[in-house]
């Protein structure tokens, strides 16, 4: 949780950070210069509201950052569901959150778009007057291409983090990492088995000194834990 929390805080700082750089180069690039200022008590006033259009992105966000990874973690279970295998591994929540946040942050635009009257209401003029004078002539135009990068890119993210899983059978465990590429390393490979202290979480250790960290899979069932045991000839360690 705690792990969560900080991806969470970072992801949100780094929007805020890069949100006032943007919206200073948008608008050096396109200076809204045939638009009336508006005063400065009007300023402060779309900056309240700006506040509160803030507040109601970073909580769809955290909302759909939670969905995502979930939801990623269950597609990824289905995927890679075989009948071939003993046991099958994929990645859990924990280890979706990173591509599960990108995507979150991504999509959280689409309910702020769609909520903005909610909390501007009948100054929209007036906002779209203050959206010029801060951003420039052709912000929107070029936060849609922004938008829809950003989407490739998380699209992208996604299909290399579906790609990683263990399969475990009687003789071998085969992990296949996030470029697709397979290693297989017999039982009588494994150097080490150390219990992490929680249920379901250990650290592998292969002779080629590859570490397989369950803590980012699905709950290991303790059956895994004595085949890997058993077929190694190492106990686990605690």
């Amino acid at each position: 949780m705690i792990d969560i929390l900080k991806s969470l805080l970072l992801g949100f700082i780094a929007v805020a950070v890069l949100l006032p750089v943007l919206r200073y180069a948008l608008r050096r690039l396109s200076p809204a210069t045939h638009q009336a200022p508006i005063s400065a008590d009007e300023a402060r006033y779309m900056q309240k509201k700006e506040w509160q259009l803030t507040i109601a992105y970073f909580f769809f966000a955290s909302v759909l950052s939670m969905f995502f990874s979930g939801a990623l973690a269950m597609l990824s279970s289905i995927i890679h569901l075989s009948s071939e295998q003993m046991f099958v591994l994929t990645p859990n929540f924990r280890a979706f959150f990173a591509p599960g946040l990108l995507l979150g942050l991504t999509m959280a635009l689409l309910p702020l778009r769609l909520s903005q009257r909610v909390f501007i209401g009948q100054d929209m003029d007036l906002y779209k007057q203050y959206l010029h004078q801060q951003e420039g002539l052709h912000s929107t135009r070029t936060y849609g291409i922004l938008f829809g990068i950003m989407i490739a890119f998380s699209l992208v993210a996604l299909w290399f983090a579906m790609r990683w899983h263990v399969n475990v059978d009687e003789n071998q465990v085969q992990v296949t990492n996030l470029l697709n590429q397979e290693r297989t390393y017999p039982h009588s490979t494994i150097e080490s088995i150390h219990y992490l202290g929680a249920e379901g979480e250990y650290l592998i250790t292969f002779e080629d000194q590859t570490t397989l960290n369950t803590a980012y899979l699905k709950p290991v069932p303790l059956d895994l834990i004595a085949l890997l045991s058993d077929r190694s000839g190492k106990r686990v360690i605690r």
